[in-house]
């Protein structure tokens, strides 16, 4: 194991020194570093215990922590901040059973005073990288946060360990300087670059152009805010990870500059894709060298830059894919010499010929189909690039509960321990954020576990920190969750679509009686018995009553009585279904009316929890606007992503309606529900007359909703307990 040993990463140089981080080398921390970066994560997150820390910055041959100190005053010492951040938290975890939670905080009363450990507590890092934010995170959870949410999204990787963040907010504007560099208008640029919530996808060159044109008003206020976060990154020695340029162009490109040698790419998903220009045609070199003068002016430099090439699709054309990609390794060499190509796995990519012709040595790869189909072979697949054990377990920002936890705890450790294993570290990777923080806190973990974990002690240990006492009925609830929601594992299964998730809601689905999952690659089916986790429910529901303010705990118990109320669908409908070809009106009515029910109290339950909440997402888009034309379009960007996705085509054809589902209150009680009594009631029609149900045009009906302007509550309201009561009762779980 001593070969992932070898790294000490400088909380003031990482940008520098983590460009070597795939090289045998040892790095030292400056004799003097600073730790205030550090001491504000803990001020902004918990004023009353930051106080009680001394944190302290120490040069080391290896990176790690060592926790020690008096009651009152614990001292931690690392070689580098994130890694600093990490040791506190794990003092958190194991010494004084508090917690940081991407959804919450556990952090005691005020006047806790912090009990020392028996001992000096110290462990070693691992692995040199560890990373976070899948590209998808810029569309389905982030496009329009703020900065103030942004500063908590990165306090709270911090404390996780976490040593690089993917940053592609302000992209847009060095795309639209590299080819205003290439002739084009500032028009016809701002035309070709998509809004803030779809276009990751552009820079994965999977579309263009929708909902134009993008303000150059916009541009430069994403770009002001990517500067202040990259700050904030640096700041606590966390490597910013940008997108490089691997050759995505306007389709017009050739046609404007003749002899451009440009690959016509297709569709994804019923999006037309951008063009690709050849790598070894001169105008690439022309491109990559304004594109990365262009982002260093704006945002400096970055150790990693991430680049997929023909991601979900696209072709090679005449192009061999090694020469080609050689060429887009090259360019990114020739304007940062010591930068290394960051690239996922995903599906069939990267193709061993795209690897082919690459300086291993300088690419990263995040392997991020560990959850679906176990990969035992991948150093091979890989050429034996270093790479990254990726951690990926929700889609579209979708809120469904689960996670394949032991291919984390038990896989992870196994596989890195191989000889002459690759693997250098983690990839948080899902496709949004703020779900499933069990699963968050495990997998982060990870990276400083060298032997397997054994998830029911770990799971007991949760429940304590997670409600700050060793409640029986806490201990109870988390071991129904692990054997239940976070059970299932890598299997190789096909036919199940994004089986590394779990299934999401029939009540978010385009109506039909025979529906089986909402967003298209979802799950058919949940991999265990539904009824299995209601007891997760009425054992959170007899917690201690002195436990039950904390935020941790009131997530919990919404997102538990939300995945409850959920499943029962799956029971519901095909009832649905057999009183309607019985034609047994009153039994359909009957139960039509209990599926509405059910809908309209779980948007209650919903609207009780801020991390529920349609009114939050909407809330931050209107900052970003310039004029109330603009404001439209954005707020267009925000709601069609979450329902339609996009255009009909893309929409019906591409599947990709529902993509981004989410129980969030206000998006059932104004689109979901209302699609479902509108879907009976045509139903119902139909069993008066005896004659056929009235068709729907259901992008019709999305689109209306994606072009309608009321607001909704950006603020919990109500009291998740007796809404979670009131869950139970519904479905008759209570004695």
């Amino acid at each position: 194991m001593a070969f992932r040993r070898l790294f000490s990463l400088s909380s003031f140089g990482i940008v520098a020194i983590l460009c070597t981080a795939l090289l045998p080398v040892a790095l030292a921390a400056p004799t003097s570093p600073s730790t205030q970066a550090a001491q504000e994560v803990l001020q902004r997150l918990m004023p009353a215990l930051a106080p009680q820390f001394t944190l302290v910055l120490k040069p080391a041959p290896q990176d790690g922590f060592r926790i020690s100190g008096t009651d009152g005053h614990i001292r931690v010492e690392a070689a580098t901040t994130p890694t600093l951040l990490f040791g506190v938290n794990w003092y958190l975890k194991y010494v004084a059973h508090l917690q940081v939670s991407p959804n919450g905080l556990q952090i005691g009363a005020r006047s806790l005073i912090l009990h020392a450990p028996a001992e000096p507590i110290q462990k070693p890092t691992l692995y040199p990288w560890r990373y976070a934010l899948n590209e998808n995170v810029d569309g389905y959870s982030s496009p329009y946060w703020d900065n103030v949410r942004w500063q908590r999204e990165i306090d709270v990787l911090a404390m996780s360990g976490i040593n690089a963040v993917l940053i592609e907010r302000g992209t847009d504007l060095v795309l639209y300087e590299t080819f205003r560099d290439a002739g084009y208008s500032d028009e016809d640029i701002r035309r070709w670059i998509t809004q803030p919530a779809h276009q990751n996808w552009q820079l994965m060159g999977n579309m263009c152009c929708f909902n134009e044109p993008i303000s150059l008003e916009l541009l430069h206020k994403r770009a002001d805010s990517a500067k202040r976060i990259l700050t904030s990154l640096r700041r606590l020695g966390i490597a910013p990870v940008l997108p490089g340029y691997y050759g995505i162009v306007p389709a017009d490109f050739a046609a404007r500059h003749a002899g451009a040698h440009v690959i016509p790419q297709g569709e994804w998903n019923g999006f037309t894709r951008p063009g690709w220009i050849d790598p070894r045609d001169p105008w690439f070199a022309k491109l990559a060298a304004s594109y990365y003068r262009h982002q260093h002016e704006l945002f400096g430099d970055a150790p990693l830059y991430d680049m997929n090439i023909f991601q979900e699709g696209g072709t090679a054309g005449d192009v061999p894919e090694g020469a080609g990609a050689k060429a887009v390794q090259d360019a990114l060499a020739q304007s940062r010499p010591d930068a290394v190509w960051f690239m996922m796995a995903w599906q069939r990519k990267p193709s061993t010929a795209l690897l082919s012709e690459l300086d291993t040595s300088r690419i990263l790869i995040a392997d991020i189909e560990q959850g679906r189909t176990p990969r035992e072979n991948r150093d091979e697949e890989f050429r034996h690039a270093p790479w990254l054990f990726g951690g990926l377990w929700e889609f579209g920002g979708r809120t469904t509960l689960g996670a394949p936890l032991y291919d984390y705890a038990v896989r992870l450790p196994e596989m890195a321990a191989k000889p002459g294993s690759g693997i250098r570290g983690i990839a948080y990777f899902t496709e949004g954020v703020d779900t499933n923080p069990a699963a968050f806190d495990l997998y982060t973990e990870m990276a400083w576990h060298q032997e397997p974990v054994d998830l029911e002690n770990w799971f007991g240990e949760y429940a304590h920190r997670r409600y700050g006492a060793d409640d029986p009925h806490a201990r109870a609830a988390w071991q129904v969750l692990l054997h239940t929601a976070y059970g299932y594992r890598a299997d190789g299964v096909n036919g199940h679509g994004e089986r590394d998730a779990a299934a999401d809601s029939l009540f978010n689905a385009q109506p039909s009686l025979d529906t089986t999952h909402a967003a298209g690659p979802s799950p058919d089916e949940l991999r265990y018995n539904p009824s299995d986790l209601n007891s997760a429910l009425t054992e959170l529901l007899q917690v201690a009553p002195a436990l039950r303010s904390s935020s941790t705990y009131q997530y919990d118990l919404v997102d538990v009585a939300r995945q409850v109320l959920a499943n029962s669908a799956r029971t519901l409908l095909p009832q649905i279904k057999s009183a309607y070809e019985r034609k047994d009106k009153a039994e359909f009515d009957r139960l039509t009316s209990e599926w509405l029910q059910r809908m309209q109290l779980e948007d209650a339950l919903l609207a009780t929890n801020q991390w529920f909440l349609l009114g939050r997402w909407l809330s931050w888009v209107p900052q970003w606007a310039s004029s109330p034309e603009e404001l439209i379009r954005l707020n267009f960007d925000a709601r069609s992503i979450l329902t339609t996705w996009g255009d009909r085509k893309a929409s019906d054809d591409g599947d990709l309606h529902e993509y981004a589902d989410k129980d969030w209150s206000g998006l059932i009680n104004s689109y979901y529900q209302p699609r479902w009594k509108l879907y009976f009631d045509s139903l119902d029609a139909s069993l008066t007359s005896g004659q056929p149900p009235r068709p729907i045009d259901w992008f019709t009906v999305g689109d209306q909703w994606n072009h309608a302007t009321e607001s909704f509550p950006a603020e919990p309201h109500g009291d998740a307990y007796l809404q979670a009561t009131e869950v139970a009762r519904e479905l008759q779980l209570l004695p």
